[in-house]
């Protein structure tokens, strides 16, 4: 994932846009998966929505495996 990441703010992404952030959430009927990743040497993350922390990976799998 982070291949892509990198791809997109390098060819794809504008000058005047943040930094991409890579996040897999998937779920299937064994297991689930949480997948975080950022930017090379990233020194910042812009959110429209302010968290102290991010949820652990672990929390993130609760709430997926709750959701129908």
């Amino acid at each position: 994932m982070q291949m892509y990441v990198n791809y997109y703010d390098r060819f794809v992404k504008l000058d005047d846009e943040n930094k991409t952030i890579g996040i897999i959430l998937c779920k299937d009927k064994k297991d689930t998966m949480v997948e975080i990743t950022l930017p090379k040497n990233n020194q910042q993350i812009f959110a429209s929505k302010y968290e102290l922390i991010l949820p652990s990976k672990e929390q993130l799998k609760k709430v997926i495996e709750t959701r129908k």
